[in-house]
């Protein structure tokens, strides 16, 4: 699991959510996302269209606010790296719109009931696709794989993580399509590795920190650089020798628009066919330019405020069911975040198999939160705000610096709880003090922030007592508000050790209900993507999965009509 990083904005929200459980902070957020709840503006994504429906071959010209600082998608956490590099590279599995696990460079999607995993879970085998190609006409092999790992865990190669390659203890290779990877221990998130693979014919021999391939690279995805104007836009052109077959575009255009409302005016006049992670404020703009349609999706990224439950104030669960009643999720929804995010009810997305579709969030009320902290003894003053001993009912709520939709959330929190009787005053921290000292030191008595979840429910990280940052543990770990309850440890820890999924799902059912009976944290929202396709591209599908928006593109198209 990772958090929100001090210096991106939300653009950047994609790449690093394969990383589930790494305690490295990633800059880049994007990624990620449910499906069912949806609101504001259209559907969610377009339906794939027959072909008759499609006019081969043109140019699509797809607008980004980023460029990326390297096309080697191991060596940078930024967007646009992620969205260019995944129209060149393929990965072994994919997620589709759905967040299903689908083959790519592999045959099947390795699971204990088809054989490909092992009982014990140490043991995963990829039987990969015969005859796939690297773009320079080589063949792709088992080889290349293992030399991908390789080149990961080579402490000279300045990648952005190792988090789970680490955990293989090798790679065998028995033939030219088939991969056997021995872990260490079980891995539960082992399907989000190799999200890209490499070739080794190309990079064995090569520094690859200062490799031309990082700018020139070579894939067997369905897309091949052509041209690469710095600051100004790359060129990507149809991989005739895809094994799917040619996607129906002829070329991509990734053009670098940076400024706002230059990407608004091309906008308008036509000239981008498709934008996403549209910025908040230009929602309303957005609407009104014509021959466009605008998809809100849900995404994995879930703003949540954390309690210390190392403060008294916060140790009686009847304080903190109190606060989260007195917060009104769906007017923060609406009022500040323009419709672009759905109500989240624990810590996992509807779009992961893990989630317990059973539990509710409770419902904003004024007289039951009050009626909670009569129960624990609290009584309100002539100021309106609740006292017990002498003490208000008043803290501080910590938000990182740089997200105004947060801020503005946190400041609407604070007159909320106020109606309570509860007085929040709301402390805009540096970012880089907010991530790297406060959270780690757990110097804050409530604290608003996301968290980026993923498509496998393992949070380990974020509830078993181990994982409370501190001296003893090195500060290893993200359970920032300290929950000890010896049944989440228990949970966690079995759950890390379960191979069999099934299993797996009680145990996070069983998680998120205690999440709401003891309300450790509160689940607020999980934000929109904003996405512009123009009307006359086909096939346009928005996932909000690790696979990121560019999942399908070679089934983009233009309409024949």
């Amino acid at each position: 699991m990772q958090y929100e990083r001090y210096k991106m904005n939300n653009l950047v929200l994609l790449r690093r959510i394969v990383m589930v459980i790494g305690r490295k902070c990633s800059r880049i957020l994007c990624l990620l996302i449910l499906l069912a709840l949806t609101s504001g503006c259209n559907s969610k994504s377009l339906p794939v269209s027959p072909k008759n429906e499609i006019k081969p071959g043109g140019q699509l010209v797809y607008g980004s606010l980023q460029e990326p600082n390297t096309l080697n998608p191991f060596l940078s956490d930024l967007l646009a790296t992620a969205e260019v590099s995944s129209l060149i590279f393929s990965s072994l599995v994919i997620n589709d719109a759905k967040g299903e696990w689908l083959p790519d460079l592999a045959l099947e999607v390795p699971t204990l009931q088809n054989g490909g995993v092992s009982p014990d879970g140490l043991t995963v085998k990829y039987k990969l696709r015969p005859g796939v190609t690297w773009h320079d006409g080589k063949a792709f092999t088992s080889e290349d794989v293992k030399f991908t790992w390789q080149m990961i865990m080579n402490s000279g190669v300045n990648v952005m993580s190792r988090e789970g390659y680490d955990k293989i203890r090798t790679i065998d290779t028995p033939d030219s399509y088939t991969v056997v990877i021995q872990y260490r221990e079980f891995y539960p998130s082992y399907l989000t590795l190799f999200k890209s693979v490499l070739p080794k014919h190309i990079l064995e021999k090569e520094d690859i920190n200062k490799s031309s391939f990082n700018r020139a690279p070579i894939g067997t995805g369905p897309f091949k650089l052509k041209e690469w104007h710095m600051s100004e836009s790359l060129l990507l052109e149809a991989n005739t020798a895809y094994y799917r077959g040619k996607p129906t575009l002829d070329s991509i255009l990734y053009k670098v628009i940076p400024d706002t409302n230059v990407m608004l005016s091309q906008l308008k006049v036509g000239a981008l066919d498709i934008v996403t992670n549209i910025p908040l404020s230009l929602i309303d703009q957005i609407k009104g330019v014509e021959g466009v349609q605008v998809l809100n999706t849900p995404n994995m990224i879930w703003e949540h405020v954390d309690f210390n439950l190392d403060n008294t104030l916060f140790q009686d669960v009847k304080v903190r069911q109190a606060i989260a009643l007195g917060i009104d999720r769906q007017a923060l929804i609406a009022n500040v975040l323009k419709n672009s995010a759905s109500t989240a009810v624990s810590d996992q997305s509807p779009l992961s198999w893990g989630f317990n579709s059973a539990i509710m969030p409770a419902a904003h009320n004024v007289a039951a939160a009050r009626e909670l902290l009569s129960q624990a003894g609290w009584q309100q003053g002539t100021d309106g705000i609740f006292a017990k001993d002498g003490r208000k009912l008043s803290f501080s709520l910590s938000v990182p610096m740089g997200n105004k939709a947060r801020e503005l959330a946190a400041q609407a929190i604070s007159y909320q709880l106020k109606e309570v009787g509860i007085q929040a005053e709301v402390k805009i921290v540096d970012g880089k003090k907010f991530f790297d000292d406060l959270l780690k030191n757990r110097q804050f008595e409530t604290a608003m922030y996301a968290w980026v979840a993923g498509v496998d429910p393992n949070n380990f990280n974020l509830w078993n007592s181990k994982k409370i940052p501190n001296r003893n543990n090195q500060y290893a770990g993200q359970n920032y508000s300290g929950w000890r309850n010896a049944e989440i440890d228990a949970l966690t820890d079995q759950g890390i050790h379960t191979v069999d999924i099934e299993n797996r799902k009680q145990i996070s059912f069983r998680i998120q209900e205690l999440i709401i009976q003891e309300c450790p944290i509160i689940p607020l929202y999980f934000r929109h993507n904003i996405d512009v396709v123009k009307k006359t591209v086909i096939n346009y599908q928005a996932n909000p999965t690790p696979s990121g928006n560019l999942w399908n593109a070679w089934q983009w198209g233009f309409t024949s009509k």
